[in-house]
């Protein structure tokens, strides 16, 4: 395993033991991450020891063991706080129930049958109801329950006395980060920071924006009276980052946006050269147009796509046939994006080729709830009309940059 490490003070209470994660190339199997991950594990120094607030991802439980016992925390553990039961933050339990096997594991009601499910083992386990408080040594935590945030159990916690809020995956980003806090990037690394961070929420918090908007009030009230927010991955926040970030999480969860999102699949040119002439005449109209293709020498990241295409409002398709069926990949694409970020007002084009399966997308995005949906089906000689079709309906819309 590739992996390092960075340990930091955060607050006279509370240190950051981060695990920078180069190995992972696909999160959840499924988002492609270049740039890497952080997991953050918090040491929190109590009157009677040490509480751990998350850990590390699992496969790495020795390693952060090893840590601990190093720093002189193991043997002075008596809480494990985590915030919900997925293995990249629940991930080294076992092997700290088997290094301390009296430690208190504080969680959702949930989450003891999950570690007993998951990892086959039983814990000394303190759950936690919304709102419940509990003192640890000096220490006050308050706990709230954050439903589907993206597993059913996720939580927040406030810790009074430090003014630090740890929010788990909620405000976390990709990025394989080594600086401590957010505030200290530049301009132009913050605002790749919070493009990692949008592409984070569509991959892995989209589907679930409903309940983002049910917590936002929440999570504000939480923020206004914190000086950190210290998420599981990514920089740790101070409060007006975390205010602004939650701003981005109201407009990312309602899908607002302006720009134009092409996504289109083309095995031999047709459909790239009318797409990108209807993309290029949109442009010229002063359109914001992102353009994604599946050809035979590109193929964009689906994460990418996905955390663009929170902040479209118009989807353009453009779709090949293949095997008498449309494109696959573009029938993934489509239910993924609908799925992830909803439904957009969509057009959706393709050549007509031998067999017209230009409306099999039409049909998927009818049948999972999209009522905005256009599609043309050409051949060569009909491109400029279809395209000057495109061009007034989209010019009707508004809200749109140009």
């Amino acid at each position: 395993m590739i992996e390092s490490y960075v340990h930091y003070q955060l607050t006279e209470n509370v240190e950051i033991l981060r695990l920078l994660d180069f190995e992972t190339r696909y999160f959840e199997a499924l988002w492609e991450i270049p740039e890497g991950i952080v997991y953050n594990s918090y040491i929190v120094k109590s009157g009677e020891g040490f509480v751990l607030v998350d850990t590390w991802k699992i496969g790495y439980g020795d390693k952060l063991v090893e840590l601990l016992d190093k720093i002189g925390v193991l043997d002075k553990l008596t809480h494990i706080i985590t915030h919900h039961l997925e293995p990249d933050h629940s991930g080294a339990l076992v092997e700290l129930i088997k290094a301390k096997p009296d430690v208190i594991v504080v969680g959702h009601p949930l989450s003891v049958k999950l570690i007993e499910s998951q990892y086959g083992i039983r814990v000394n386990f303190k759950p936690m109801r919304d709102k419940e408080e509990l003192e640890i040594g000096n220490l006050h935590f308050s706990f709230y329950h954050t439903p589907w945030l993206h597993w059913p159990e996720t939580i927040v916690s406030y810790l009074h006395n430090d003014r630090v809020l740890f929010t788990c995956d909620v405000f976390g980003s990709y990025g394989a980060y080594r600086e401590k806090l957010l505030s200290t990037l530049n301009s132009e690394e913050r605002a790749h920071y919070f493009k990692l961070a949008r592409k984070y929420f569509a991959n892995v918090v989209g589907h679930y924006r409903d309940f983002v908007l049910k917590s936002l009030s929440r999570l504000l009230e939480l923020i206004e009276r914190s000086k950190y927010v210290a998420p599981a991955h990514g920089l740790v926040l101070g409060r007006n980052e975390a205010l602004y970030m939650a701003e981005l999480y109201e407009k990312w969860a309602k899908s607002i946006g302006s720009k134009i999102l092409v996504v289109y699949d083309s095995m031999y040119g047709f459909i790239e050269k009318f797409v990108n002439k209807l993309a290029e005449s949109l442009e010229n109209f002063g359109y914001n147009v992102s353009t994604y293709a599946f050809t035979w020498n590109k193929r964009p990241l689906i994460s990418e796509i996905i955390g663009d295409a929170i902040e479209a409002n118009i989807l353009i398709i453009g779709v090949s046939t293949y095997e008498n069926k449309i494109f696959p990949l573009i029938e993934y694409m489509t239910k993924l994006l609908v799925h992830k970020v909803g439904c957009k007002k969509t057009v959706i084009v393709g050549a007509y080729g031998w067999s017209g399966k230009t409306v099999e997308v039409k049909n998927i995005l009818e049948n999972l709830g999209c009522s905005e949906v256009y599609y043309y089906e050409t051949t060569p000689s009909q491109v400029l009309d279809v395209i000057r079709d495109v061009e007034r309906m989209i010019r009707g819309e508004r809200g749109l940059s140009h």
